[in-house]
């Protein structure tokens, strides 16, 4: 069986793992181990609870696929521009504000240019490749997917 290491633990999680553990009567790699384990099959489940909606919504997807990988692209170059590391959320909103569908839409919801700009890190040198996107601006565009679809399935 393989060994798991883990570092810096902040306390009050491991004083959390602590209780659970205690809680149900396992030792603390236990129940590190059940927590993994739960939470990668709830993971799994929620991957194929998009794939399902996804195959049901083809037509629609593809539609979405093409305007959201417009999006991302326009966002990653935001991103570059700007000197990132990575495309935040805050890149693809920008996109979006770019948008003449999207935009009254979002500024209806209170979110503007200069809203979204000020949450930016100031602006570092512009670099030369655009910066992959970060698994918080993946998590907005799937949410924004499963929102749409709700209405379309």
């Amino acid at each position: 069986m393989a060994t798991l290491h883990v570092r810096n633990v902040p306390d009050a999680l491991y004083g959390e793992l602590r209780e659970a553990a205690a809680a149900d009567g396992r030792s603390i790699g236990a129940e590190t181990t059940a927590l993994l384990r739960a939470a990668l099959a709830a993971r799994d489940e929620r991957r194929r609870g998009v794939d399902r909606v996804l195959v049901a919504a083809a037509p629609f997807k593809q539609r979405f696929a093409r305007t959201a990988k417009e999006l991302v692209l326009r966002a990653q170059e935001l991103a570059r521009q700007g000197g990132a590391a990575e495309t935040a959320p805050a890149h693809v909103l920008l996109a979006m504000l770019e948008d003449d569908v999207l935009r009254p839409t979002l500024e209806r919801g209170g979110i503007t240019g200069e809203s979204v700009r000020a949450a930016l890190p100031a602006p570092a040198k512009a670099a030369t490749a655009p910066p992959p996107v970060s698994p918080d601006a993946r998590r907005m565009l799937e949410q924004a997917l499963l929102a749409s679809l709700g209405s379309q399935v």
